[in-house]
């Protein structure tokens, strides 16, 4: 019988960590789930520790796959495209879940299951001492809970980190967008195309995923990212002349949209701009905002900050 639940849990290098993870699936109280585990191409012996974990007597099933390193959304998109469970969540390797969070999102995605414009349920990321990480708990009814898209967010303090249980079928409708060379896009470019076509999210006041960030996370070196991977965040500022509310900041992105696009070397990805008389308005903007970007990207560049030491 196919599980309810996917949880999938991409890794790199991380063997050192990987078990705390491991440890509170085991404590679930229900265990209609199966674990997916995507590793892109660790040297560090995290194969041997999970057929270790195989052998085990567990009671959910454990999926390990050895993928190429090619970053985190190849790694999404592959479990996306294989998960067996009806709904997908994500578990980061240095996370782990409180002992009733699969027992909770089973229960919460009954609710919402037939519903055809809800895409996923949703809950809070909290601390060890079960505080919201960004000490902040959603607005919700009386309920305890709130219906709306990704675009709404910031209305019922939604901006606190959040974990979601995603319908897996529409998710192998909506795969993260990646471009040859570049290893991450924005989460945000899926889940705000999610919320354009109107796909709703019921998300909980309740936490049940244990967060801690690493100092070698994703989450650190915001500006890294973006000059590793020029065109995931050229297509998220696209996306933005859309989303943004306010002129100012719908210009502002078209404007990176520009630079990011001439900078990365696809200068032909400006024609696929969402507002075009905008982009047009932006132009000399993100011209002069390339040159910007260059120079920030060549003087960030760890190559050359050697050099010029």
């Amino acid at each position: 019988m196919k599980p309810i639940l996917t949880i999938h849990t991409a890794t790199y290098n991380r063997a050192y960590i990987l078990e705390k993870a491991y440890r509170s699936l085991q404590k679930q109280t229900v265990m209609n789930f199966e674990w997916l585990i995507t590793d892109d191409g660790s040297t560090d012996g995290t194969e041997i520790l999970v057929e270790g974990w195989i052998k085990e007597n567990n009671p959910f099933h454990i999926r390990y796959i050895k993928l190429k390193h090619e970053g985190l959304i190849r790694a999404v998109n592959h479990a996306i495209s294989i998960a067996n469970g009806k709904y997908y969540f994500r578990l980061d390797s240095d996370d782990c879940l409180r002992f009733d969070a699969v027992e909770k999102i089973v229960q919460r995605i009954n609710e919402i299951d037939d519903k055809e414009d809800f895409v996923a349920v949703g809950f809070v990321r909290v601390t060890e001492d079960g505080q919201p990480l960004k000490k902040v708990w959603p607005k919700v009814n009386e309920k305890g809970f709130v219906d709306c898209t990704n675009l709404e967010r910031k209305k019922y303090d939604l901006d606190a980190d959040m974990c979601e249980a995603y319908k897996t079928e529409i998710m192998q409708k909506y795969k993260f967008p990646v471009w040859e060379g570049e290893m991450f896009a924005p989460e945000q470019l899926q889940s705000d195309k999610l919320a354009m076509l109107g796909y709703k999210i019921r998300w909980y006041n309740e936490g049940i995923y244990i967060c801690e960030y690493q100092e070698e996370g994703l989450t650190k070196g915001n500006w890294n990212l973006l000059r590793k991977n020029k065109m995931g965040y050229a297509m998220l500022s696209n996306m933005q002349v859309l989303t943004n509310q306010c002129f100012k900041e719908k210009f502002k992105a078209a404007g990176q949209h520009i630079a990011l696009s001439i900078v990365a070397g696809y200068p032909s990805y400006i024609l696929k701009s969402n507002k075009r008389w905008l982009t047009l308005l932006a132009l000399p903007y993100g011209i002069l905002l390339s040159f910007r970007r260059r120079e920030q990207f060549k003087w960030d560049d760890p190559v050359n900050k050697r050099n010029l030491s």
